[in-house]
């Protein structure tokens, strides 16, 4: 514990020079830019991005070069004799009328490689899905094919989409699991090494700092001189082990923080409402007596924290289709999702297993003020807008 505290220390002040460099060199460093938050970021634009450089005829004009990279970097079995032969296809077409992300052919299709992208650790996988991809990429082949299954670290491919052999396919090398942290962005950091281009080489970055954001949280982009901090001596080292490897337990202390604040806060709208506000802890919901049809809500979803109303479990025997409350949604002026269980929802923390703001909320009461505000609005929205809840 004693050495933890000047470690700590060290970092905050070396975390606040960086930030305070970045901050007065704002106009020539442009920390903040990226070109990828233009973009309609989804699986579909990111295999997209992903063909474009493995494709040695791709207008960045660098040849085989990524090609090379990918195949050797990641120890695949792809081969090709004439880069300008090799074939790329986006959403090829199997048997089943399901469509594998991305292939590879070489030219008399002697070796092909598949890749099924999922940039979301909760997307879920289809029956057989990866072995039905299998199978396809098997019968196009005349020697020798290979599927790539590139996730999140988190995202467990199962039985369930690999089919009961999945593990032997895993072991002989057919299937080949690689994920975003300990493969891709190193990969495009070898890209970027070998890029003679300067617009393709910033385009390279953008992309690479969007993914390290994503799946390693915005602190690894701004870490600056912390690396070499931490790796000056043994010590360090050690000491952000041990910091790191507490990181799910006080996540968990801050889920019970959380529960405890949302207790309070049903208590309080209770005296201030008059009326009894219940909330379940099992599903993360109030229960109001005014609403018959649905709760309000947040939920641990789609790799943060989402919010929103959703269906009781009656209103949703009477109403399996989605319900969409329009006009409450445009009174509210927030561009809320809409699912079967779920008329509104909305993502308004992403990525809490890499971004600390969530937990902060909770720590200054934030998120507790957060969905008293939310609750207060709904009830207090125009009465012809709260009629169908």
């Amino acid at each position: 514990m004693n050495k933890c505290i000047p470690f700590f220390k060290e970092i905050q002040a070396r975390s606040k020079f960086e930030l305070e460099h970045q901050t007065r060199h704002a106009k020539k460093l442009a920390g903040k830019f990226n070109a990828m938050r233009f973009l309609n970021w989804n699986e579909n634009k990111v295999s997209e991005i992903l063909a474009f450089f493995l494709n040695p005829k791709g207008d960045h004009g660098q040849g085989d070069i990524y090609l090379k990279l990918f195949t050797e970097e990641l120890g695949l079995k792809f081969s090709y004799d004439n880069p300008d032969k090799v074939q790329i296809i986006l959403e090829d077409s199997t048997f089943e009328n399901r469509r594998v992300d991305i292939v590879l052919k070489n030219q008399d299709q002697s070796s092909v490689l598949g890749i099924e992208n999922k940039i979301y650790s909760w997307t879920r996988d289809q029956e057989n899905q990866v072995e039905d991809y299998l199978k396809y990429l098997q019968y196009i082949s005349t020697h020798n094919y290979q599927l790539l299954y590139l996730a999140p670290k988190s995202k467990e491919l199962t039985e369930y989409s690999g089919g009961k052999e999945f593990k032997k396919f895993i072991e002989t090398g057919v299937l080949h699991l690689i994920n975003y942290e300990d493969h891709i962005i190193p990969l495009l950091k070898e890209f970027v090494k070998n890029t003679e281009n300067e617009r393709v080489r910033c385009f390279l970055i953008d992309f690479e700092s969007q993914l390290i954001e994503n799946y390693m949280g915005k602190e690894n982009l701004d870490l600056g001189s912390l690396n070499h901090f931490i790796t000056e001596t043994e010590e360090n080292i050690e000491t952000a082990f041990k910091v790191s490897n507490t990181l799910h337990s006080i996540k968990q202390e801050m889920k019970g923080l959380v529960e405890q604040q949302m207790y309070q806060l049903a208590d309080e709208l209770t005296a201030e409402l008059k009326m009894k506000v219940t909330y379940c802890e099992q599903f993360h919901h109030f229960e109001i007596p005014v609403f018959k049809n649905v709760f309000i809500k947040f939920n641990y979803e789609q790799g943060g924290v989402i919010y929103g109303l959703v269906k009781t479990h009656a209103y949703e025997a009477e109403h399996k289709e989605k319900v969409y409350f329009k006009d409450l949604r445009n009174h509210l002026g927030i561009k809320f999702n809409t699912s079967y269980w779920w008329p509104l929802y909305f993502l308004q923390y992403p990525y809490i297993d890499h971004n600390a703001t969530f937990w902060v909320d909770v720590k200054n009461g934030n998120f507790k003020l957060f969905m008293r505000t939310f609750i207060i609005n709904i009830l207090h929205s125009p009465e012809h807008l709260r009629q169908d809840l």
